[in-house]
């Protein structure tokens, strides 16, 4: 019988790993010039929210492309090691619980804090941003309910499912 292929699973190292290399990028425009320069943006975007420049946010975002990048590299070896091997620990699916839920929660919060300032900017920036939030947004669900596939708990070592 031949064994099937986890495509939730690698759908997720994909997707984690996309989200991934994107929060490098943007980690590296925010604390280059935590006055918003470097990414074409100023400080007045940030009124309403509890950063008075972009550093602390760009750290933000590096922490959650290493745990990214760890994540991904824990997937590739699941994957590769998966019935090769004993039962995976079950740390390593909450590990991928908790990046999903970060991923997700700095989209969210990305959006309700940022929804003033973007909704008062010109419609090509605005439509930049829409179309940012609306892609990383799904991204992020996706990604989040990848995480609860059986392929994905049984690979890492999840909880059984209903």
């Amino acid at each position: 019988m031949k064994a099937r292929r986890p495509w939730s699973t690698y759908s997720l190292t994909a997707g984690i790993a996309f989200w991934t290399v994107m929060a490098f990028g943007g980690s590296v425009g925010l604390t280059s010039a935590s006055d918003g320069s470097a990414m074409g943006s100023g400080t007045a975007w940030l009124r309403n929210t509890p950063f008075e420049n972009y550093l602390l946010p760009g750290v933000i975002l590096g922490t959650l492309g290493v745990g990214g990048a760890a994540l991904t590299a824990l997937l590739i070896r699941a994957v590769r090691a998966h019935g090769r091997r004993g039962t995976p620990s079950s740390w390593q699916w909450y590990f991928a619980l908790i990046v999903t839920l970060g991923h997700f929660g700095w989209i969210a919060g990305e959006i309700a804090l940022m929804w003033d300032p973007v909704a008062g900017l010109p419609s090509h920036q605005k439509s930049f941003f829409y179309g940012f939030w609306w892609s990383f947004g799904l991204l992020s669900t996706a990604n989040l309910l990848l995480v609860f596939s059986p392929s994905t708990r049984r690979i890492l070592g999840g909880p059984a499912g209903p």
